[in-house]
């Protein structure tokens, strides 16, 4: 098949899970024989080649906001980007948005594109400030959800922006088929959304490693690895570290990710503040090198739709905290393949690190059990396969409501 992923975040930018989860299903449906293109509009600040081939699949990043000339002067770029959305607009965001159809409609025919697929997250969609609304296309447009903006305004009960809402709202009723990536999210999108159609579910996957479990670990590292952002308990993370510390001094603790880090050292006391450190974000490889060193990893979010670096950590054989709300369930087993915790119970999640760090024997059989789990029941060998056969169903219908 001749496949097309519409993403404004393809390594090695900054990029978040989605990016990594086309770039790894992209790549392997290339091994799989298929034609693999990804599209997506980017800002120039974003950097990456216009085009390029990574591993046979052709990524091709179109622009929008401001122009080149300011990279590099990040005072004036600043400056800038704080403009009045309708200012920007006007510079830039309609003309970049109608090129970037304009383009895809060409790849369609160019390429004999079968399907796309596009996440219900396109960071452009806010940032360009109007109504994005998508064109029928020559072939079927899948809207796989990642987690919306109003999936996860709903799922924290926070405030909707109208103009973000009704972009999500039209993109649900726009596309021709739908996917989720958990059994959660499909759920709940049928009720945020009040969905008549069912979504398909197509879990994320990764490569699997060989030498997962054999790999030689700290025995007193612990990691996190996610945006700084209240939705993934890093806030409640740093408060049980507190608790974490007292129990056990010689522990670090290293958290990964992007965004501001004030407010999160406030919360920790003077002892514990030099056992951890910020490393801000770094490369899929650097956080893969992480988890096969790390004594164990700790995701205590409050709201996902899959958890990507949960199953990265598993399939490294690093032993893993996760979240008991969302998916969790879905990707860890309590106390098989590792603990799940309650994200407002800080006691919770001092008691899960300690017990991991007090017990050796506890850790190996936790990474033994989450290597299996995710050669299993997570590996984008597997997944591609599903993926391509979702996608020939859903262009064979397609087609027929054409004729």
């Amino acid at each position: 098949m001749n496949i097309l992923y519409i993403c404004d975040e393809y390594p090695p930018g900054k990029n978040g899970g989605i990016g990594t989860m086309v770039q790894v299903l992209g790549r392997e449906l290339v091994k799989q024989g298929h034609s693999v293109y990804v599209a997506g509009l980017y800002g120039y600040r974003y950097g990456s080649s216009d085009y390029e081939e990574d591993k046979g699949v052709r990524v091709y990043r179109l622009r929008y906001g401001l122009n080149l000339f300011f990279m590099g002067n990040n005072f004036f770029y600043n400056i800038l980007e704080k403009l009045p959305n309708w200012l920007k607009i006007k510079m830039n965001g309609i003309i970049a948005y109608k090129k970037f159809l304009n383009f895809i409609e060409v790849l369609i025919e160019k390429e004999k594109i079968d399907v796309i697929e596009i996440p219900d997250w396109n960071s452009f969609s806010f940032v360009l400030g109007y109504l994005v609304t998508w064109p029928k296309f020559k072939v079927p447009l899948i809207l796989k959800s990642h987690g919306s903006y109003t999936y996860f305004n709903l799922e924290l009960n926070l405030p909707l922006n109208p103009i973000y809402n009704k972009i999500d709202i039209e993109l649900f009723n726009r596309a021709d088929a739908l996917s989720a990536v958990s059994n959660y999210t499909a759920i709940n999108n049928q009720i945020y959304f009040s969905l008549k159609r069912e979504s398909k579910v197509l879990l994320n996957s990764i490569e699997i490693s060989k030498h997962a479990t054999k790999f030689k670990r700290d025995e007193q590292t612990v990691i996190f690895v996610g945006s700084l952002l209240k939705k993934k308990g890093i806030f409640q993370l740093v408060k049980a570290w507190n608790l974490v510390y007292k129990k056990h001094p010689q522990a670090k603790l290293f958290i990964f990710g992007k965004g501001k880090t004030n407010s999160l050292k406030k919360l920790l006391n003077k002892e514990a503040n030099l056992s951890v450190e910020f490393k801000n974000h770094v490369s899929r490889f650097e956080i893969l090198n992480q988890f096969s060193k790390a004594t164990l990893a700790v995701f205590p979010s409050y709201s996902e739709t899959f958890g990507l670096m949960c199953i990265e950590a598993m399939s490294m054989g690093c032993p893993v905290i996760y979240t008991k709300r969302s998916c969790g369930s879905e990707i860890i087993t309590d106390n098989e393949n590792g603990l799940l915790i309650d994200p407002d119970n800080i006691i919770e999640i001092e008691e899960a690190i300690s017990k991991l760090l007090n017990d050796k024997l506890l850790r190996e059989n936790f990474s033994a059990n989450a290597f299996t789990t995710v050669k299993n029941k997570f590996n984008v060998v597997n997944s591609a396969k599903e993926h391509v056969d979702y996608y020939k169903l859903v262009s064979n219908e397609f087609k027929l409501k054409k004729t």
